[in-house]
């Protein structure tokens, strides 16, 4: 199945077959044993998550980070190696591959909020008069957000976010009050 997208992903002009590693490796201009180190690596922490009682995950890096954090944060925690292949089947092997650029799929981070979405200290107090929404929030999901989940960031706590600067800003009494400066 997977090569069926594959082949067909080609056709389209968006991905290029490589008959061999070494044949990639040299398109992509970096040396054949860096191509062969980094699937080694990741070879390595398949077979430990292949043979681990609970299924790993295991670091694969000399760092202690596993192959899908490189920045030494805990990341995803992958369990699951599709395809691993040891580093020295890597000159000899086939392989398909594209050129990922970056899109804005959905944003993650930003400034941390309460439920009435007030910007919050780092002490974990309410800053008065300053709320957030959408992608400029921290989000109710954490770091492992789902493709079409930010519609409850940007639409609720939007819609949050609004009302209450609107009662802020204009009070029981509908008279506008600036915010006020921070100290």
């Amino acid at each position: 199945e997977i090569l069926w997208h594959c082949r067909y992903y080609v056709g389209r002009g968006v991905m290029r077959h490589f008959a061999t590693g070494a044949e990639l490796a040299r398109d992509m201009g970096i040396p054949l044993g860096k191509l062969e180190e980094v699937h080694e690596a990741h070879f390595q922490a398949a077979e430990r998550a292949r043979q681990a009682p609970d299924g790993g995950p295991w670091p694969a890096y000399p760092s202690g980070s596993s192959w899908d954090e490189p920045s030494g944060r805990s990341g995803s925690g992958k369990r699951f190696f599709c395809n691993a292949i040891r580093g020295s089947a890597v000159a000899s092997e086939p392989f398909y591959a594209a050129i990922v650029t970056p899109a804005i799929h959905y944003c993650m981070g930003g400034l941390a909020i309460n439920e009435s979405a007030q910007v919050l200290r780092e002490d974990g107090a309410a800053t008065p008069g300053l709320y957030a929404a959408g992608e400029a929030a921290a989000g109710a999901h954490g770091r492992e957000a789902l493709g079409g989940s930010a519609l409850l960031d940007c639409v609720v706590f939007g819609r949050v976010a609004a009302k209450a600067a609107c009662a802020f800003a204009f009070g029981e009494d509908d008279e506008f009050r600036p915010c006020p400066l921070p100290d």
